[in-house]
């Protein structure tokens, strides 16, 4: 298993990688979430990533496939901010090659990069029901600091 920044190579796996992460994640907690927006939209968000200096598109590697993702994005301090916050956007692991460090080590190779672009604050959105995330992020320190409350209309 190797971790490392994606390539346009990859594209594919990436967008399938985040796709799986919607259809399990997103779309089976949140109503209103598009299980379909990254067959629609994720290759080019995906590609315009892959070229944008402030982010981070990590894959992790299991014989030549593609088994995982991890999207960061870095910003700069500014009016509204007094430091620079790096955001990891979107993460996911294949079922099969869960359990074996590997979204440990995607996360830490985020926080490394964060912690080399000089951010003061990494932060991360999970849902409040996906257990296995939440411990994962607070293993890495993460802590709540903000909570959303949702109602359905």
């Amino acid at each position: 298993m190797e971790i490392r920044p994606a390539t346009t190579e990859d594209l594919a796996g990436v967008v399938a990688s985040s796709a799986a992460l919607f259809a399990e994640d997103a779309a089976t907690r949140d109503p209103l979430r598009n299980a379909g927006w990254p067959a629609a939209h994720g290759a080019q968000w995906c590609a315009e990533l892959l070229g944008d200096p402030q982010a981070l598109v990590l894959v992790a590697q299991v014989e030549g496939e593609v088994a995982g993702h991890l999207i960061g994005i870095f910003s700069e301090p500014s009016d509204m901010w007094l430091g620079s916050k790096a955001e990891l956007v979107s993460m996911y692991v294949r079922g099969d090659v869960r359990g074996q460090g590997v979204g440990g080590q995607l996360v830490d190779a985020f926080v490394e990069w964060a912690k080399g672009r000089g951010a003061a604050q990494m932060n991360v959105t999970a849902y409040a029901d996906n257990a296995t995330a939440l411990r994962l992020y607070e293993s890495r320190r993460f802590a709540p600091k903000s909570v959303t409350l949702t109602v359905d209309l």
